[in-house]
């Protein structure tokens, strides 16, 4: 039952992806967004989401008053199951950028745990999570300002 339910919430993200991309294209919208990238070791860890072809890192937008490490918090234990404090994210930088027909203002926090960190992904909106070299990353589509973090981390 459980993995039913999960595939029916898979197909309305993805249908509702889809609308949302619509609604972007019409009204060039303003968003603001938290991501998490967790590195352990030299290797950093990539999410396949349900909806979008490209590996991105756990994050979401930042809600109406709320603090983007608090966003950033709330979506790793909304993705992953993750619980962390304010003092185990690092903001890296802020990153204004147009994409997906959206202005988006996106908050780069950093993630350094000593130990592999004990995720699981909801099944729903996140269906993958490894950690993988910047190298074989970067050998697959990403999300644009992911991209150019991880050129800029490698070279």
């Amino acid at each position: 039952m459980r993995r039913s339910l999960d595939y029916i919430f898979r197909v309305a993200l993805w249908v509702a992806y889809r609308l949302l991309r619509l609604w972007w294209y019409v009204r060039q919208p303003h968003h603001e967004g938290a991501v998490i990238a967790i590195w352990l070791d030299d290797k950093i860890l990539m999410v396949r989401h349900s909806y979008r072809a490209r590996l991105s890192w756990p994050g979401g937008s930042v809600k109406r008053g709320e603090a983007p490490v608090d966003a950033a918090r709330r979506e790793l234990h909304e993705e992953l199951g993750l619980v962390v404090g304010r003092a185990d994210l690092s903001f890296v930088s802020g990153v204004l950028e147009r994409w997906e027909d959206r202005r988006d203002h996106v908050h780069i926090f950093e993630m350094r745990p000593n130990n592999a960190p004990q995720f699981r992904p909801d099944g729903r909106e996140v269906i993958g999570a490894e950690f993988m070299t910047p190298q074989a990353a970067l050998a697959v589509p990403l999300v644009p300002f992911i991209r150019t973090y991880l050129e800029q981390k490698v070279l």
